[in-house]
C-alpha cells in the first residue's frame, strides 16, 4: 500500500513539475513575441526618423545651393553700378539684423555648465537654468553691443521666443536641456561684451546653480536662422 502510494505521489510532483514548466516555456514564448514586436515597432519609428533626417538635410542643401545663385546674381547686378552695390549692401545689413545669413566676428562665447553645480547640491529642479536666465543673458548681451547672438548653434533672431518646455527650454522651436552645457555665442566688440558679463552682480544669480566661463575671440562663426520670416497681420503703412 505504502508502494502504491510512493508511487502515485511521485507521479503527481512530476505532473506539477511539467505543468509549471509548460507553462514558463508559453509565458517565455510570448514575452519573446512581444519583445519581437515592440523591437520591430521600434526599427520601423528608427527608420522613419532617419528618412526624415536624409530629407531634411537635402532640403537644406538645395536651399544653400538656391541662396549661393543668388548671391551670385546679387554680386553680378551690384558691379553695374553704384545704386545696385548700396541696395546690395542694405540687403545684407537686414540679412545680418534678421539672423538669416551666416555671420563671423569677434566676440565673446559664455559656457554654463549646471553639471558640477547639480553633483554638490540638493536634486531640487528648481535649483536649475530655466529660459528667464537665458533671456537676461542675452538682454545682457545685447546691451553690450551684440550684434548677432546664438545659444547652442540656435541663431536668435527678433522673432525669437525663449521659454520653458517641461524639463527643457524651447528656442525656435528646437528644445535644449538645462542640465547639460549650453554654448552662448555673441558676435560684437569684444571689450564691451566682456565688460557685461563682469559687471558687479551680473552674473551673481548663476553662481548657485551652474558653473560658468567665458572667452573672447578675434573670429567667431554664428550660422543662420534657416526658417522663413512671415507676416499674418503686420503690413506696411501706405504713403
Amino acid at each position: 500500500m505504502k508502494k502504491y502510494i510512493s508511487q502515485i505521489s511521485v507521479a503527481l510532483v512530476c505532473f506539477i513539475l511539467g505543468f509549471i514548466l509548460t507553462y514558463q516555456f508559453k509565458l517565455f514564448i510570448k514575452q519573446s513575441d512581444t519583445t519581437k514586436a515592440v523591437t520591430g515597432a521600434n526599427a520601423d519609428i528608427n527608420a522613419e526618423i532617419e528618412q526624415y533626417k536624409k530629407e531634411k538635410q537635402d532640403l537644406e542643401k538645395q536651399i544653400n545651393d538656391l541662396q549661393t545663385k543668388v548671391k551670385d546674381y546679387e554680386k553680378s547686378m551690384a558691379s553695374e553700378s553704384d545704386s545696385s552695390k548700396q541696395l546690395l549692401d542694405e540687403l545684407n545689413q537686414t540679412r545680418i539684423l534678421t539672423g538669416t545669413t551666416d555671420v563671423q566676428g569677434t566676440g565673446i562665447i559664455l559656457y554654463l555648465d549646471p553639471s558640477d553645480a547639480l553633483a554638490t547640491s540638493t536634486n531640487d529642479d528648481s535649483n536649475v537654468i530655466t529660459s528667464n536666465h537665458l533671456v537676461f543673458l542675452v538682454n545682457k548681451l545685447i546691451s553690450g553691443g551684440a550684434e548677432a547672438l546664438s545659444i547652442n548653434d540656435i541663431r536668435i533672431t527678433p522673432r525669437t521666443g525663449i521659454r520653458n518646455s517641461g524639463i527643457n527650454i524651447m528656442i525656435n522651436d528646437e528644445k535644449i536641456s538645462p542640465k547639460k552645457k549650453i554654448t552662448i555665442k555673441a558676435i560684437g566688440d569684444k571689450k564691451l561684451l566682456k565688460a557685461a558679463i563682469e559687471f558687479p552682480g551680473a552674473m551673481d544669480d548663476f553662481k548657485s546653480i551652474t558653473k560658468y566661463s567665458y572667452e573672447t575671440q578675434d573670429n567667431i562663426k554664428i550660422l543662420k536662422y534657416n526658417k522663413v520670416f512671415k507676416t499674418e497681420f503686420a503690413n506696411p503703412v501706405n504713403q
